[in-house]
């Protein structure tokens, strides 16, 4: 079946008149139009930010096979932007398609096939490179309403011998002329539901060219919005200084000095930009950019020296926040390197195993089931069912010389003086069988993969959170509650990041925005309750190692403390005359048993005669300790042990009696454990 079956009577004429161009100069001309009136909306802007929009346009070339894309910001100005890739470009037909019904995307449909856009047997994968496609609505090239009303389209598929150009004009979103369009199309007798809405208009023409190996599809986004300009340039940040009023009160009094402010420059920005074309500059050196990359370093090396300088700011404040560290535009290509398919700027989480982290398990699916120890030397990814979603990718993204990379690693961390050291990574996967429930009930199929990150400290801190990746994309980012998680497991909570990266299902819980989720949706529910019950896992895991690593570094501290000690009173003895091993030990005797720190437990019976005996009981109440308190015990016995044997390597000991000789190791202990 040819594209031209897949398209109705008026875009049949359009494209005619667009390929007939050549003999008649004229562009064609047509309005851009949407199937639903909640889509009309689109061009009044339903994405948050400016990266959200050159999210989409990212996501469209990576659902075209593109192997790179190359974007333009036109930093530090943000006048015009052009993103630009090597896809696979769109036919007359498919362009076509695309204005004529925007929020009725071919992806994923019967017309993807029919009109180049999907896999010939999987209209859910990509045509060439079997991706999963990431777009669904056919909304995305319209996200550039954020940025613009004029935008420009340039594309071209392979091996043929013309450019592909359209104009395009976006009108503003009016309520007005919704419910005018809903009264006529009433009038004409057709139900409001069945109305066209008119978004714009665009003009389409070609230009031939013998280069038939070019492919691609070029979008120049000209007169950028101010709101959009300010935002990338950090008006917000930059103009904290110009917005200062005259305090009330005299000038220089007590009051303009308590209530004056001072520029807060965030620790790397692109600068601030004065003045009009032709007459640009940085008022002064504070406003010159703060980059942590030169210009001589190569666009691979740029992102990577960003996240090491946010590491490194642990140094100057207790934890780096993004918005405060990093200008907008800074902030935005680090938020796109965690948005789009990306590979990891050190490598994929499932690319490592127990020979890179000590400490690797798997998470059980069980209702109150605990996690186990991963297998050693295995690699993460051959342990999943699906390893193809993890494979590197060969999708390269640039933005003004600075080469994308997913900005996570997962070993060699800063290190951290706490109990635990070393990072600990957990692994799982669940794929629910749900064939014998309605599909209205479940939502189709679901299966996923993730792993849950324990670090020390999470650097920086918005990638603390829980984040679901539904085709290799996300435009959530972080999640700081885990899904609503309620259990009260704050700090060790504050120290994890989690992807749960979607491989089947979800897609349909995602809003229209791609920045949020139908919380209600069953796929959504289903992963909710699996990771609930990952955390309950991760954190009777944590506290176990971190039990262990407290009594190791116990045992280690009184090691070396009680070496200290000895090599005192070896000293002391050896100036006496005497020899360490016929000085007396230190017991602390209950009932039958008697235990040392250093030389453990023996039965009493069977301890030396010349052995200093002390009731365990007396010793805890003299010392004003519990019996759980044992690294504060072993530290007041051994220095009453030390003062012990010098006093008798000196013979001051010689003359007392047993009563006296008990009285006296009791006040040593009570001046050893006095605080104050």
């Amino acid at each position: 079946m040819t594209a031209s079956a897949f398209l109705n009577e008026k875009e049949l004429k359009l494209v005619e008149e667009i390929k007939n161009f050549q003999e008649s100069g004229v562009a064609a001309k047509t309005k851009l139009e949407t199937d639903e009136k909640v889509l009309a909306r689109v061009t009044d802007g339903i994405y948050r930010l400016p990266g959200s929009a050159i999210r989409e346009l990212i996501s469209n070339a990576y659902d075209a096979d593109a192997e790179n894309v190359i974007i333009d910001t036109d930093v530090p100005r943000f006048q015009t932007i052009t993103v630009r890739d090597d896809g696979n470009g769109m036919s007359v037909e498919t362009l076509v398609n695309l204005l004529n019904h925007v929020g009725a995307s071919a992806k994923r449909s019967f017309k993807g096939n029919g009109l180049e856009v999907t896999d010939q047997d999987d209209n859910t994968l990509s045509r060439n490179k079997k991706r999963k496609l990431i777009g669904k609505i056919g909304i995305g090239l319209f996200s550039v309403a954020q940025l613009t009303r004029d935008f420009d389209i340039i594309t071209k598929q392979k091996n043929t011998d013309f450019y592909l150009k359209a104009k395009i004009r976006l009108h503003n979103y009016s309520e007005e002329y919704i419910r005018d369009t809903e009264i006529k199309a009433q009038k004409e007798g057709l139900e409001a539901r069945g109305a066209s809405f008119e978004t714009g208009i665009v003009e389409i023409w070609t230009e031939p060219t013998d280069n038939y190996e070019a492919h691609g599809t070029d979008i120049i986004l000209r007169n950028i919005k101010k709101s959009a300009q300010d935002q990338l340039r950090s008006i917000d940040i930059w103009g904290q200084e110009s917005a200062e009023a005259e305090k009330d009160g005299e000038k220089g009094g007590e009051e303009d000095i308590l209530n004056s402010s001072k520029l807060e420059k965030p620790n790397f920005h692109v600068g601030n930009y004065f003045g009009n074309d032709g007459f640009e500059y940085y008022a002064d050196a504070e406003r010159q950019p703060k980059l942590p990359w030169s210009s001589e370093d190569k666009a691979h090396e740029k992102l990577s020296k960003l996240y090491d300088a946010v590491l490194s700011l642990t140094k100057e404040t207790t934890n780096p926040k993004l918005g405060v560290v990093l200008d907008n535009y800074l902030n935005m290509l680090w938020t796109l390197s965690l948005s789009i398919p990306l590979n990891y700027i050190d490598k994929h989480p499932f690319h490592h195993s127990t020979d890179d982290i000590d400490n690797l398990f798997v998470i059980s699916n069980k209702l109150k089931g605990q996690c186990e120890d991963f297998p050693k030397s295995t690699l993460i990814s051959t342990a999943l069912k699906n390893k193809k979603p993890y494979e590197n990718l060969d999708f390269n993204v640039t933005i003004d010389g600075v080469q994308l990379f997913r900005p996570l690693k997962f070993k060699d961390l800063p290190k951290s003086g706490a109990a635990v050291k070393d990072p600990i990574l957990f692994i799982g996967s669940y794929s629910p069988d749900l064939s014998s429930l309605d599909l209205h009930d479940s939502g189709g199929g679901l299966s996923f993969d993730a792993y849950i990150l324990w670090a020390p400290k999470i650097i920086p801190r918005d990638h603390n959170g829980s984040l679901i990746r539904v085709n290799n994309s996300s435009g959530t980012l972080f999640d700081e509650t885990f899904m609503k998680h309620q259990v009260a497991e704050h700090t060790i909570k504050s120290q994890l990041t989690i992807e749960i990266f979607v491989n089947n299902g979800l897609d349909s819980a995602l809003n229209i925005d791609r920045e949020s989720f139908n919380i209600s949706h069953p796929h959504y529910q289903m992963i909710m309750k699996w990771l609930h019950q990952a955390i309950r896992q991760v954190v009777t895991k944590y506290k176990t190692i971190k039990k262990e690593a407290l009594k190791a570094n116990n045992t280690v501290r009184a090691q070396k403390f009680e070496s200290g000690l000895t090599q005192i009173v070896k000293r002391s003895v050896e100036k006496s005359g005497l020899d360490y091993s016929d000085v007396s030990n230190l017991f602390l005797v209950d009932g039958e048993k008697a235990a040392s720190s250093s030389r453990g437990e023996v039965k009493t019976a069977d301890l030396p005669i010349e052995t200093v005996k002390v009731n365990k009981k007396r010793f805890l109440e003299l010392s004003k300790t519990s019996s759980s308190a044992t690294a504060k015990i072993h530290s007041i016995e051994a220095k009453t042990e030390a003062i012990v044997q010098v006093l008798e390597s000196y013979g001051a000991l010689n003359n007392l009696n047993s009563t006296q000789r008990e009285r006296l190791i009791e006040d040593i202990i009570q001046i050893i454990s006095f605080e104050g």
